[in-house]
């Protein structure tokens, strides 16, 4: 995963003005959209997965400036995954919430598509 980010960001560097202004106007509709299909999955399971990050104190070895080892306190930072049960009556009100919200915007990205298209024309070749 992390090799992929800068890959996604260097591609993203890439995109004409055009498309990441369109990219720019539809992300509160996608982001609406996601919202929605992580509602229906939590919704199914009856849980939310969350992630946390504790940093816990392990016995390990320390490399010294002579370039020998020794014994030594040292701090590591593991993901812990749990599991909370959702309340489903907050989250179908979300969703519906969400669903009403959708039209709203959709239109709004593509007034801000068509709105791009009009600052960003396509150079001709």
């Amino acid at each position: 995963m992390r090799q992929l980010v800068p890959i996604l960001l260097l591609l993203a560097a890439c995109a004409t003005p055009q498309e990441r202004c369109i990219n720019d106007a539809a992300a509160p509709y996608r982001a609406a959209l996601k919202e929605r299909a992580e509602i229906a999955k939590s919704l199914a399971r009856g849980v939310d997965i969350v992630t946390e990050y504790e940093t816990r104190r392990v016995f390990t070895r320390c490399e010294t400036k002579e370039g020998g080892w020794v014994p030594c306190w040292d701090r590591e930072t593991y993901p812990v995954t749990r599991r909370i049960p959702v309340d489903p009556a907050a989250l179908k009100a979300r969703d519906a919430q969400l669903a009403r919200d959708l039209p709203r915007l959709e239109r709004a990205a593509e007034r801000g598509a068509a709105a791009c298209l009009q600052a960003f024309p396509e150079a001709d070749s």
